[in-house]
């Protein structure tokens, strides 16, 4: 059997190596979710769209959630999730729904646009699991998959990364940030997890030879907290330029707007600073800004102005989402949805920020793996 000193050097080691990763985690994350003081409360979005923006308040991990649960209260799309908390989730595209190009190019990167013979038949067979029975893809509506056998993951993380550094690119051609993302604590934390999975391999193959386990199991255990710790850490950073970071203030005072109680909303809309409608019933400036109808629908100005704050949900409620509100938003939610789109968003939200999340772990670990590999193949060569 391992001496027991061995293997309590072994345990201890690969508690600091956990500790020091939680280290680095604690003091990152609460920079990267640190936004600037708001001058005034906002509750009209800045100029730019919600991708650009989910970026701008560095929610790079929410930003799909956000965006597939706009087109969600939109009407574009379907999510269909489990009743229980397994099983297949997959989102429907509605025939007819309009998208952006980005849109589509998200939608695009869950889903292959040509698939092979096997992941057809994987494909027609995840449709099976939520109760669509095809005879061939061809006859299949759109449906792509986010968990499950008919989510493609090697697809998805080459499309996801391209779709994500597609959108820092945008940022920075806007003038908005820097040039490259700053991403020296997933280095950092990459390179803890790789000398614990060189160390085991060395223990493992001893145990090979000598028949001690207990060692090699317990860095296997370090592993799997080290790269746990990782998916906590926060992605790469963009570091913003003065454009950049006055609009990150006005999305700070948008936060702090639906940070606001019900009843507080509602006296703030019905404000002279905050109407979105003259008495008269004619727009005011933030009413067109907020998209809302010249014309009124509504029978009496009180049902309209109800309408009008629906349609402001409607816009607000992704950015609940990048501003992880969306428990405080959840009567909002279930009001433009119902129950289960309220209960679907959840679980997508769960799903989908965990694949981002592993996404860029992943990302990084390889880049981290061929930079080692270049140096190793240059200190060989010269010596």
């Amino acid at each position: 059997m391992m001496d027991v000193s061995a293997f309590l050097g072994v345990a201890s080691f690969g508690i600091l190596l956990v500790l020091l990763a939680l280290g680095v985690v604690a003091i990152v994350r609460p920079i990267a979710r640190r936004l600037p003081r708001a001058p005034i409360v906002e509750y009209v979005p800045p100029e730019g769209d919600l991708l650009s923006h989910g970026l701008l308040v560095r929610a790079d991990r929410r930003l799909l959630t956000a965006v597939v649960t706009d087109l969600a209260v939109r009407g574009s799309v379907r999510i269909l999730t489990p009743r229980g908390s397994r099983g297949p989730v997959a989102i429907e595209v509605v025939h007819g729904a309009r998208f952006s190009a980005e849109e589509w190019q998200l939608l695009a990167a869950l889903r292959p646009h040509r698939m092979r013979a096997r992941q057809q038949r994987r494909y027609v067979r995840a449709l099976a699991e939520i109760g669509v029975v095809v005879g061939q893809v061809d006859d299949a509506p759109d449906v792509v998959f986010v968990r499950g056998p008919g989510s493609f993951r090697r697809h998805r993380r080459h499309a996801l990364k391209n779709f994500l550094d597609g959108l820092r690119h945008r940022v920075v051609a806007e003038g908005l940030a820097r040039k490259r993302p700053v991403s020296i604590h997933l280095v950092m934390l990459s390179l803890l997890f790789l000398v614990t999975v060189a160390f085991g391999l060395l223990l493992i193959l001893g145990a090979l030879v000598d028949g001690e386990w207990i060692g090699a199991i317990v860095v296997l255990l370090t592993m799997a907290a080290l790269f746990w710790v990782l998916t906590l850490s926060p992605p790469p950073l963009l570091w913003f330029t003065d454009a950049g970071r006055e609009r990150r203030r006005h999305l700070a005072g948008l936060r702090d707007y639906m940070k606001l109680a019900e009843q507080d909303r509602i006296r703030f809309l019905q404000s002279p600073e905050g109407a979105l409608r003259s008495p008269t019933g004619e727009l005011t400036p933030t009413g067109r800004i907020m998209g809302l109808a010249p014309a009124a629908h509504a029978a009496n100005p009180a049902a309209q102005s109800g309408l009008d704050r629906i349609i402001l949900d409607e816009k607000l409620l992704p950015y609940a989402i990048l501003f992880r509100q969306e428990r405080r938003w959840h009567r909002e939610l279930h009001r433009l949805g119902g129950a289960h789109v309220s209960r679907n968003v959840e679980v997508l939200g769960g799903t989908l920020e965990g694949v981002i999340a592993v996404l860029d772990v992943l990302v990084i670990i390889g880049q981290v793996l061929r930079v080692t590999g270049t140096v190793v193949s240059f200190l060989g060569r010269s010596t």
